[in-house]
């Protein structure tokens, strides 16, 4: 791996501070602000004569002024969304970084799920929908909340859903970790045809001792399609986590979990001083 738990911050603080001075440049010298502020000058400014035009009981130009207006509406609303699409593209580029770089995935226990009945898989009745695994949890493992992760593969290899449950090894609790269900389930999903499927993930035991086995099942809905599998991963308490100096308000959050939650969270906050930093700059030049 690049980078270790404890210093895997610094790149994602690097590529935040990358993303807002990259996200920013384009927004201000790109058709961006500086557009869409024209655009809303001019708005007001049709507004103005607007209201003139009706005092004036003038209906021709009224209505000339008027289409002036819904013209820079459109033209405004098309910048936005043009400005919205390129930035969505730039975030989506950034978040497919992490899963190449975020450490604690190395010594995940993996294993494939399996309906087959079989007691060396930990299932007991084949071809009920339910299928298991069994684990050994290292007896040098460390201590607290665990995730062990179900995704489920089509046969293209393609992920069709995802889910997960707590295991607690000698300790931990349920604000330590995140869970993470993900299915196509999406409006775009819904036009191409995509059948959105679900798991329910469980255990034999949450509260566990290091050495012990511990049974995985999940069931799929609906049925998964021909040629699927289901696959296992438990984090061995081992994933990239921020704990905040505060509770974030509103949302009641101290710990921030995984690459994605931390590099939003840190381009918010840089983005926040750069905008603060420019204020006073500009204020303090204007003195001068």
């Amino acid at each position: 791996m690049y980078f270790d738990l404890a210093n895997y911050w610094i790149f994602i603080a690097l590529l935040a501070i990358v993303y807002v001075a990259l996200t920013t440049t384009i927004q201000t010298n790109i058709g961006g602000k500086n557009r869409l502020k024209t655009l809303q000058e001019e708005m007001k400014t049709v507004q103005l004569q607007l209201m003139e035009a009706s005092k004036k009981k003038d209906a021709a130009e009224s209505d000339a002024i008027m289409k002036k207006y819904w013209d820079l509406t459109g033209e405004l609303m098309k910048a936005q969304f043009q400005m919205l699409g390129v930035l969505l593209v730039i975030l989506f580029v950034f978040m497919a970084i992490f899963p190449h770089f975020e450490p604690g995935a190395e010594d995940d226990l993996r294993a494939q799920l399996y309906d087959d009945g079989l007691a060396a898989h930990c299932d007991v009745l084949a071809g009920d929908g339910v299928f298991s695994s069994c684990f050994a949890l290292p007896a040098g493992a460390g201590k607290g909340a665990w995730v062990a992760d179900v995704s489920l593969y089509s046969a293209g290899n393609e992920t069709l859903a995802k889910n997960g449950t707590p295991l607690y090894v000698e300790g931990g609790v349920p604000e330590d970790i995140w869970l993470q269900p993900v299915s196509q389930s999406g409006f775009i999903d819904g036009l191409l045809g995509k059948k959105a499927y679900s798991i329910n993930v469980t255990t034999d035991k949450q509260n566990v001792t290091r050495g012990q086995s511990v049974a995985l099942y999940a069931t799929v809905s609906p049925t998964p399609p021909k040629g699927a599998r289901l696959e296992a991963a438990i984090n061995m308490g081992t994933f990239y986590y921020v704990d905040l100096p505060f509770t974030i308000p509103l949302i009641n959050i101290r710990r921030i979990i995984g690459s994605y939650g931390v590099f939003l969270f840190a381009a918010f906050v840089i983005s926040i001083l750069y905008s603060i930093g420019k204020a006073v700059y500009t204020a303090v030049t204007k003195k001068k």
